[in-house]
């Protein structure tokens, strides 16, 4: 079996759980879902000042090249694996243009909830993360599986980032 035919049948076997996630509807959740859709990108990153002295330099130059790994990373895979989007009769927004797998929302949220373990700022982050990853299903623009795969490849462009911003410190002596 392919990579393609395993990502197919990963996402067939979920299917349940994205049916029922997209098929609800709450109208709060639903507005709250497309802020999230439209302006996610901005407010995520704006929260850094917040909480920029509780987590140093370090961690910040760590997301900081995590969120470039992560644009390649996501594009590339997105582009190579040509997964389409679900949207299907529960879709609450236009149908995005691009491939589905991974989630971009997704694979952002869980690289800034993996950046902020151990701070102040983990449970915020931590909790959207999930937020932020349910309401791209609810919204019928991925399946479980995509933002599964966000996720894992957030977490992963995360810890190569930081290992990378570590190696770099240590060779210049900081």
């Amino acid at each position: 079996m392919d990579t393609f035919t395993a990502l197919g049948a990963a996402g067939a076997a979920l299917g349940p759980m994205t049916s029922f996630i997209a098929s609800q509807n709450n109208g709060i959740f639903t507005a709250f879902s497309l802020f999230i859709d439209r302006y996610f990108y901005i407010v995520l990153p704006a929260s850094i000042i917040i909480f920029y002295k509780k987590l140093g330099r370090r961690r910040v130059a760590s997301l900081v090249l995590c969120m470039l790994l992560l644009y390649l990373s996501v594009t590339f895979m997105k582009v190579f694996l040509h997964q389409p989007r679900p949207c299907n009769e529960y879709l609450k927004e236009s149908c995005p243009e691009d491939y589905a797998f991974p989630s971009g929302h997704s694979s952002v949220a869980f690289a800034f909830a993996y950046f902020s373990i151990g701070t102040v700022a983990f449970p915020f982050y931590y909790v959207s993360a999930f937020i932020v990853s349910l309401s791209r299903i609810y919204l019928g623009v991925h399946v479980l599986n995509d933002v599964i795969g966000g996720a894992v490849t957030g977490i992963f462009c995360y810890f190569i980032a930081q290992k990378v911003v570590e190696a770099c410190l240590r060779y210049e002596g900081g």
